[in-house]
């Protein structure tokens, strides 16, 4: 075997979304700014992207992030995707200090807050550790909107930038649960494509309340390439709670659940729909992946 690139990655999970944190590979990164590296990474890697991406080494739900130095905060972070749209992730915010802070990769600060720049601006975190160990990890979103109010569905813009349908579990799914999953996977398919088309959305969210509570949601969203989340999601749960207190500003709280019993609690910080949301994420692995020149199948592939 001629071992031609060689990938060190940091493979971590947040609320069940997987996200592989790059250390080292052949992807060079060294414009002035995070936007033309970004523009650079997005337009040059796609080999590279693949390797990291796809099977066999990774799988159709696997994210990927960069870290990238900055002048203007502790760190940046990119993001790639097997939807090339998909260029920021909460979660890879929460899963990149943590897998820095826990491999000593960064310097803990005394009161635990970092600055990490993205393309879609800088955020701040603020991290609880024991010892080592990253126990959590606080953020906020900016501003979130309900723009269209209509009888079956919302329409809501989760930061003025990235917009989702939300649609009530329809009669012929009993509820939102594995043994379903087939039902509520195909119906999904059949939205994502209606409504995409329609409103040029990031996905849809169906969701149903748990044992009636109004702020107690289980969820299953869909992105616009057809694909489930397995977490909660971010995204998700601050658009459910912008519609819930578009309805009843009293609700201090929403607890969202996905279909995987993994969850996300928000909760409002301001009277203009901004949210916090605090959580933890869990190194999975720390990778070496090798590329033979010979190996027909070098970029990886895709199962549907």
């Amino acid at each position: 075997m001629k071992i031609e690139k060689i990938y060190s990655t940091i493979d971590t999970h947040v609320a069940g979304e997987a996200f592989r944190i790059v250390k080292h590979s052949p992807i060079v990164l060294n414009e002035e700014n995070i936007i033309l590296n970004n523009e650079q990474l997005q337009t040059y890697y796609q080999t590279e992207k693949s390797v990291l991406l796809n099977e066999p080494r990774g799988h159709r739900d696997m994210h990927g992030c960069i870290v990238v130095p900055s002048s203007v905060a502790d760190f940046g972070v990119l993001f790639f995707n097997h939807d090339q749209n998909v260029q920021f992730q909460y979660g890879g915010l929460v899963a990149t200090i943590t897998a820095l802070l826990e491999t000593g990769h960064l310097k803990q600060r005394e009161d635990q807050t970092y600055m990490i720049e993205t393309i879609d601006g800088i955020f701040c975190m603020k991290v609880t550790t024991n010892d080592l160990e990253v126990t959590s990890v606080y953020l906020e979103s900016d501003q979130c909107n309900v723009y269209q109010w209509e009888e079956n569905y919302q329409i809501i813009s989760v930061d003025g930038k990235r917009d989702y349908a939300l649609l009530t579990l329809p009669k012929e799914i009993p509820m939102i649960h594995l043994d379903y999953l087939s039902k509520i996977n195909q119906w999904g398919k059949k939205m994502i494509n209606r409504f995409v088309s329609l409103h040029s959305l990031d996905g849809i969210i169906v969701i149903e309340p748990i044992n009636g509570h109004e702020n107690h949601v289980r969820s299953v969203t869909f992105m616009r390439d057809e694909t489930i989340l397995r977490s909660p999601g971010f995204d998700s749960t601050f658009a459910i709670l912008t519609a819930l207190r578009e309805k009843n500003k009293s609700i201090q709280q929403l607890s969202n659940e996905s279909i995987f019993n993994s969850y996300l609690t928000a909760k409002p910080i301001s009277k203009d729909n901004r949210f916090s949301l605090e959580t933890e994420g869990f190194i999975t692995g720390i990778h070496e992946f090798v590329v033979d020149p010979d190996d027909p199948l070098q970029d990886g592939f895709i199962l549907n």
